[in-house]
This record gives C-alpha cells, sequence and structure tokens, in this order.
C-alpha cells in the first residue's frame, strides 16, 4: 500500500511540474513583443529515493521537482549588443552632424556661396565692360552691389546655420545626460531590487531584464561596460570610471559655454556632479555630441560646427580684406579714392558683420586713377579674384571637399556600425527572444504531459478503490 500511495505523490510532482512549465510558456508567449523581454525556462531535476527506503530494490525515485526559472540568455552576446550599440550610436550621430553642415551649404547649385561668388566676380567684369557709360554703369553698379549684399547675407545664413546646429547639439547633450542619469540610478535601483528579491529566494527574471533595458540604454548613450558581481549586481564604467557601483549611482552633468564663438575658450565637456571633475566619456551618442561640439582647433581638427563657423568668419574677412584691397587703389568717378567696398565690424563674428558699403555707382572704385575715371582696371582687376590663388573661391571649395569626404566617412561608418549592430541584436534574438513556433510546440508537449500525469492520477486512484472498496480492506 506505501508504495501504491508514493505514486500518488510521484504522479502529482509531475502534474506540478508540467502546470509550471505550462505557465512559464504562457509567460513567455504574453510578452513574445515586449521590448527586452528574455524568454524563460523551468529548471527540473527529479527527486532522488529517501536514503531510508535506499535498501528497497523496487524504488525508482519519488518524482520530479522545479529547481527554478532561468532566463534563456548569454552574456557574451549581450556585451556584443552594448559594445556594437554604442559604436553604432557614435557614427549615426557623427555622420548625423557632418550631414546638417553639408546640407546647409547647398553646394553645389545655385543657392549656395560658390555660385554666388561665381556671379559676384562676373558683376565686377561687367562693371569694368560698362565704366565708360552713365547709365549702364548705374544698372550694372546697382546689380553689383546687389550681388555683393547677396554674398554676404549668404554668409552669414552659413554662419548662423551653423551656431544654431551647435546650439541644438549642445540642448541635446543636456537631454541626453539627463537620461543618462536616471538611466543609472533606475540600475543602483534594481541592482538593490534583485539582491533582495534573491536573497528571499524568490525569482528575478523581470527585474533582470529592466535591467538589461537601462544597461543598453547607457551603452548607447555612453559607451558604458558593464561588470556582474557575484550577488547578482552589476557595476556600470564610463570612460573607466564608475558611475553605478551596487546600489549605488553617480551623476553627470553638462558643462562649459553655451555659445559657439566661446568653445574654444570654455570647451563643452562632462563633469562628475560629485566631484566636479572632467568625466571622460569615449563611446556612445555623448562621446559623439562632444566631438561635434568642439571649439576650433589648429590644423581644422576641432568640431564640425566650429570648424563651419571658422570658414564663414575667413570667408568674410578673406573677401573684404582682397576685394578691398583692390578697391582702395582705385578712384570713383568723382576721383575719389581709399575707399572700402566690403565692411566688416570691429567686434563679434565676420560672417554676421559682413556688408557692402556703396550704395550706388558714385561709390565704387572701378577707375585706376591715372587712367581716368572712364577706366574700368580696377574692376577688372577684382573680377580676376575669383580664379586667383589663395582666393576665397578656392578656400570655399576646399571647405567644401573637406566636408563631402568626412560626411561620405561618416555615413559609410555609420552604415558598418549599424550592420554590426543589426547583427549582434539578430543574434541575441535568436538566443533570448520568443519563437511563438517554438513556445507552441511547447505548450503541446508540457500539455501532453500534464494530461499523462493526470491519468496517472486516476489510473493509481482506481486501482485504490478496487483495492479499498470492491476487496473489503478495513471494512
Amino acid at each position: 500500500m506505501a508504495g501504491t500511495f508514493g505514486i500518488l505523490g510521484t504522479a502529482y510532482s509531475g502534474l506540478a511540474a508540467a502546470r509550471a512549465a505550462l505557465e512559464v510558456t504562457g509567460q513567455n508567449v504574453s510578452n513574445a513583443n515586449t521590448v527586452g523581454y528574455t524568454r524563460q525556462r523551468v529548471d527540473q531535476a527529479e527527486v532522488a529515493v529517501a536514503p531510508a527506503a535506499s535498501f528497497r530494490g523496487d524504488q525508482v525515485g519519488q518524482g520530479v521537482k522545479v529547481t527554478g526559472i532561468s532566463r534563456i540568455t548569454d552574456e557574451m552576446l549581450n556585451a556584443r549588443v552594448r559594445t556594437t550599440a554604442g559604436t553604432s550610436s557614435y557614427w549615426s550621430t557623427t555622420a548625423s552632424a557632418v550631414s546638417s553642415v553639408e546640407g546647409s551649404l547647398n553646394e553645389p547649385g545655385t543657392t549656395g556661396i560658390s555660385s554666388a561668388l561665381s556671379d559676384f566676380w562676373a558683376d565686377w567684369q561687367g562693371m569694368a565692360n560698362d565704366a565708360g557709360s552713365t547709365q549702364t554703369s548705374a544698372a550694372q553698379a546697382a546689380v553689383l552691389i546687389g550681388q555683393g549684399q547677396l554674398v554676404a547675407n549668404r554668409i552669414s545664413a552659413g554662419y548662423t546655420a551653423a551656431t544654431n546646429a551647435w546650439s541644438g547639439s549642445r540642448t541635446a547633450l543636456s537631454t541626453t545626460v539627463a537620461t543618462i542619469n536616471a538611466a543609472a540610478k533606475q540600475v543602483a535601483t534594481l541592482n538593490d531590487q534583485i539582491n533582495r528579491t534573491q536573497l528571499s529566494g524568490a525569482g528575478a527574471n523581470e527585474l533582470i531584464d529592466q535591467r538589461d533595458t537601462a544597461l543598453g540604454t547607457l551603452a548607447t548613450l555612453a559607451g558604458a561596460t558593464t561588470r556582474v558581481n557575484t550577488d547578482g549586481t552589476v557595476d556600470v564604467s564610463i570612460g573607466g570610471n564608475a558611475i553605478v557601483s551596487g546600489v549605488t549611482a553617480r551623476s553627470l552633468r553638462v558643462a562649459g559655454t553655451n555659445d559657439l564663438a566661446a568653445a574654444g575658450t570654455d570647451p563643452v565637456r562632462l563633469e562628475w556632479t560629485d566631484t566636479g571633475r572632467t568625466a571622460a566619456v569615449d563611446g556612445g551618442e555623448v562621446a559623439a555630441r562632444l566631438s561635434t561640439l568642439a571649439g576650433p582647433a589648429a590644423g581644422g581638427s576641432g568640431g564640425v560646427y566650429a570648424e563651419a563657423a571658422k570658414v564663414y568668419n575667413d570667408l568674410a574677412t578673406s573677401l573684404a580684406s582682397q576685394v578691398n584691397a583692390l578697391h582702395q587703389q582705385g578712384s570713383t568717378t568723382s576721383g575719389a579714392t581709399g575707399l572700402d567696398f566690403f565692411r566688416v565690424g570691429t567686434t563679434g563674428p565676420a560672417a554676421l558683420s559682413l556688408s557692402v558699403v556703396p550704395t550706388d555707382a558714385t561709390g565704387i572704385a572701378a577707375a585706376d586713377p591715372a587712367k581716368g575715371t572712364a577706366d574700368g582696371s580696377i574692376a577688372d582687376a577684382i573680377s580676376q579674384l575669383g580664379s586667383a590663388s589663395g582666393s576665397p573661391d578656392a578656400a570655399w571649395t576646399s571647405f567644401v571637399s573637406k566636408i563631402g569626404v568626412q560626411s561620405q566617412s561618416a555615413t559609410a561608418q555609420s552604415s558598418l556600425a549599424d550592420s554590426a549592430s543589426k547583427a549582434a541584436t539578430t543574434a541575441q534574438t535568436s538566443e533570448s527572444g520568443v519563437d511563438l513556433d517554438e513556445e507552441t510546440a511547447n505548450l503541446v508537449t508540457f500539455q501532453h504531459a500534464y494530461q499523462a500525469a493526470a491519468r496517472v492520477l486516476t489510473t493509481v486512484d482506481s486501482m485504490l478503490d478496487t483495492i479499498i472498496n470492491k476487496m473489503g480492506i478495513g471494512a
């Protein structure tokens, strides 16, 4: 009888194990589309024969027990996903910044500075050709003055676009840092909850999934690296310095100028809130933003926005200097000499203060004073500046080419990094993601196991009914 009743316990253990497996399968199916969810599996182990009964040869075990519920995951794959996500975010942000500058150039095209300069030099040639005619000279002067102002306006608009893009990126950096701080705090909080939950003997799989999502955010935004501790908590580092240590989180803040013009002397940077020391960040979106926000540097190695702004300032200064140098040598129809064609302010960015001085033909010094007022040789000399060595056109063309190369390179790097990130994510999903076909097959398997265990129970119940009632045992 004891052996017969023991079968009930064995069958019930199988029933309970199959039910647990069905519940976990249902959890997997329910979260098939939940971002960050890692599929789970019931861990089972056979129940050994009790030592006191081991001398009996007819003992075959005491059923099955559920030893836990595991997350199907691979930490190597998880680390690869985080690393590639940080690299992809870095190049995506960099490519976006360079592409925005390239787009603002409007080159090649009729709305770009190259086209405006070309027409400007052509108008000077027209001024030289019409120098002897009062009527046509006045009309040509109006065209020339208008074109000169158009060039100045486009230089100013380009500089403004660069500063606006810089300011937008500066604001985005502050938002990103706030997200990093929130994610770090969340990881520390989850570390505490996971540790307490595991110490109590309960499962913490869902909490670990939430933590992995936060770790992914930190890796994407700041290139964070992770180390798993023996107590189930994780430590997180950014640029070699801990931002999360167990249940404690640190925070970052953005320091430095809010004005592109001062980026060279008061660079935008990250600091640790608790110490005020500069925080090194070597990956993710933040590293890319800090790179693009850098001030101008020797050799053109500064941030893309600052370098663009510098080129616009240099272009305004060079254009005014070269045109004025020749214009001052010429004379107007009234014989006036030493006049400037362009004016550049003494304070503030040159690109924003460039303007045309003459308002009509009387202010344009097109003639060589030694050749009479009908001469147009000075205007002709100015018209040749566009093709001369060291011309504003050459400097602008060089910058446009440089930005084009940078954009192409950054876009290619971004594409490669994105492919690597997607490949890592696909590998992780294959390991940890929910496959509905597989879960459906599991449902059938566990359903049959449940039914089989239940059949054992009903069979034993029928046997006991026969033994107790029909054979008169206990009567």
